[in-house]
């Protein structure tokens, strides 16, 4: 790279194209020669990324759960196809492998963790009408069951890992519920409500003492969001758009949201910590899907589109975890 010294005297990188993810540096302030600006790599900011489309499920549903830490590295589990079902599949970025099944065929359930150390609880059965308390963990081969919760209850968020996780909301029939539960790897302790009853919300999140809930409700969607500090929730910015049984994941600083309905959602939000930012949309409007990643690499899997049969798509967003902004002057 040659030096340009047009900016009193210190030396600017010329560049004749602006860096890949693996050699940008964050503070980095360079001339792009070939566009005649100059740029530099900051740190925040919503995601600059796209969602592109991912191999299919080997199984066609809907009110799977998901778990995983990026979109090549996911596992999805549950759902109905017609019938509830245990099956459970693992995405590594090329396709889907089936794996052994849940314990208990489930829809509406929830999950957390990594791909190869997955919590999967709670959920919805029918035939026969079961409300589920059931928790399994899974080992990377198979589901083992565990202690299951306090409160049955489906369609409510999850977060966290398989030894620190937490559940909100959700449905124990008739009507949402404000409940929450942690999960300390053995057992789950009835903890602080959450402030807006809801089911379906969104979930982000990384134990059971940092989580944020966004959107759900019913029979009303909602944008509220809430901030879980390992005591209480707090009413943070609202989403832009409300909906309920939408994707979610990331941390408590940086998540996404992404799908949902009714009616069925495209559209993607990012939460910087403080509030929502309007990002790509996904492909196909939907709910109900498989969610895995963070906020820079997250999978929608599945889902309800309103359509019969249902999705067995899969959609993958990337984008860099910095951004070049070029440098104006005002």
């Amino acid at each position: 790279m040659a030096e340009y010294k047009g900016i009193k005297g210190f030396q600017v990188q010329t560049r004749t194209q602006d860096p890949s993810p693996t050699e940008a540096q964050v503070g980095d302030f360079y001339y792009n020669s070939s566009s005649g600006q100059f740029k530099a790599i900051n740190e925040g900011g919503a995601p600059i990324g796209t969602w592109a489309s991912g191999a299919n499920l080997n199984n066609t549903r809907y009110a799977l759960a998901g778990a995983g830490a990026s979109n090549s590295a996911a596992l999805v589990f549950g759902g109905y196809p017609n019938g509830p079902t245990g099956q459970t599949e693992q995405y590594d970025g090329t396709s889907w492998t089936e794996k052994n099944d849940l314990n208990s065929a489930r829809g509406y359930l929830d999950g957390a963790g990594p791909y190869t150390a997955a919590l999967a609880f709670a959920g919805y059965a029918t035939p026969p009408t079961v409300t589920h308390t059931s928790t399994e963990t899974w080992d990377g081969t198979n589901w083992t069951e565990v202690n299951d919760l306090n409160n049955a209850r489906y369609n409510g968020g999850g977060d966290g890992t398989q030894t620190s996780a937490l559940f909100f909301g959700g449905t124990p029939n008739p009507s949402p519920s404000v409940f929450t539960e942690s999960w300390d790897g053995t057992n789950w302790s009835e903890v602080g409500d959450l402030n807006t009853a809801r089911q379906g919300p969104g979930a982000a999140g990384t134990s059971n003492t940092a989580s944020l809930a966004f959107g759900g409700g019913y029979p009303s969607n909602t944008v509220n969001t809430e901030l879980w500090d390992g005591s209480s929730w707090t009413e943070v910015n609202n989403l832009n758009t409300a909906r309920r049984n939408l994707g979610g994941t990331g941390t408590t600083t940086s998540a996404l949201a992404y799908g949902g309905r009714p009616p069925l959602k495209t559209e993607t939000e990012f939460w910087n910590g403080t509030s929502w930012t309007e990002v790509a949309d996904i492909a196909t409007g939907r709910g109900d899907g498989g969610s895995a990643g963070v906020a820079t690499s997250a999978l929608y899997a599945g889902g309800y589109d309103g359509a019969t049969p249902f999705e067995n798509a899969t959609e993958v967003f990337s984008a860099d975890d910095f951004q070049i902004k070029t440098v104006t002057q005002s």
